[in-house]
């Protein structure tokens, strides 16, 4: 049940990897471990919860039934123990439909898991436009669960993934898609231009991530063209180190002290006035960090942009609820 006492806020994008994206070695760490990162939170933090591990998803295309291990881990482990706390998103690919078909039906039908995905595509070799992807998403639909797909953390700039992705939703309108993390990176602009034009065609089943609050402009330009319906919060939160895990509130927590990106390994960065970009995903605004790794300095961010109480409430919980029926489900 939500707490009335701290804002509500469902994290719609956060993953619950198995074993570290760098080596592939285990990650040992269990459910009181990131409950206690929710019970930290300045909010009543929830989390849509999945594990897309690269080592993992790559396995699917030669062994199909691997997909059910990787979302009974993370079912039994967490979310059927979390009371609520932690809500399902099933993995499927589609080069393995039967099994993603099996999967849906499963976890979406019987276990009441809100979303599929994230659905990665380009890196892992195939289109998220793909004949078998039309043909799972239209069973996502019948199914009632919107479907994740990835955007903007390829550092490809050539706009592909957001093509691919609304291509999709173009062809199952009768779905609802997510795309994931599309706010707060570089391709911000191109995301927001994209959708706009996506839905003056008169399409309506669209939905972006907020992945970084941090920059205000991003978000601004967000809420002018698409309004605040169409915005939910995706962080892409995930356990990519054992525990203890840092406060939530950002999706790199270094960003909680100054400077760190001076001495942080990255692959290179380039600076526009206070803007630093970091790579295509991830953007600092340097004016407006460090900041304390707490909800209420996301929410300021969104005051700060321009939105209204009311829409910062859609964007931390409203519109989570409605697109997932998550009261009709008994879930809130």
């Amino acid at each position: 049940m939500a707490n009335p006492e701290r804002r509500l806020w469902i994290d719609t994008h956060t993953h619950l990897l198995r074993c570290s994206v760098q080596d592939g070695s285990a990650l040992e760490y269990s459910l009181a471990d990131v409950l206690a990162v929710l019970d930290r939170c300045d909010a009543d933090l929830r989390f849509v919860c999945n594990d897309n591990n690269p080592h993992d998803v790559a396995r699917v295309a030669e062994e199909p039934e691997h997909l059910r291990r990787m979302n009974e881990r993370v079912y039994r482990q967490f979310v059927a123990q979390a009371q609520g706390r932690l809500l399902g998103s099933v993995n499927i690919d589609p080069r393995a439909v039967r099994q993603s078909q099996e999967e849906m039906d499963l976890y979406i039908g019987e276990r009441g898991y809100v979303q599929v995905g994230e659905v990665e595509g380009l890196p892992f070799g195939f289109d998220l436009d793909s004949p078998q992807m039309v043909e799972l998403a239209r069973h996502a639909a019948a199914l009632g669960a919107p479907v994740q797909l990835h955007c903007s953390t390829s550092e490809d700039p050539s706009g592909e993934h957001i093509r691919q992705a609304l291509h999709l939703a173009a062809l199952v309108p009768q779905g609802k898609f997510i795309l994931a993390h599309a706010i707060g990176g570089r391709n911000t602009y191109q995301y927001v231009l994209a959708v706009e034009q996506y839905l003056a065609r008169g399409l309506d089943n669209v939905y972006l991530e907020v992945v970084l609050f941090n920059v205000r402009k991003y978000l601004r330009a967000a809420y002018e063209h698409l309004g605040a319906e169409r915005l939910i919060v995706g962080t892409d939160w995930a356990t990519y180190h054992g525990p203890p895990f840092a406060p939530y509130g950002t999706h790199l927590t270094l960003m909680a002290h100054p400077d760190w990106w001076r001495t942080a390994q990255l692959k290179g960065f380039s600076q526009w006035g206070s803007q630093l970009w970091l790579s295509s995903q991830l953007v600092l605004d340097l004016e407006e960090n460090p900041y304390p790794c707490a909800v209420s300095s996301l929410v300021w961010f969104m005051r700060e942009a321009g939105l209204s109480e009311e829409d910062i409430d859609k964007i931390a919980c409203g519109n989570a609820i409605s697109l997932f029926g998550l009261r009709e489900k008994g879930l809130i």
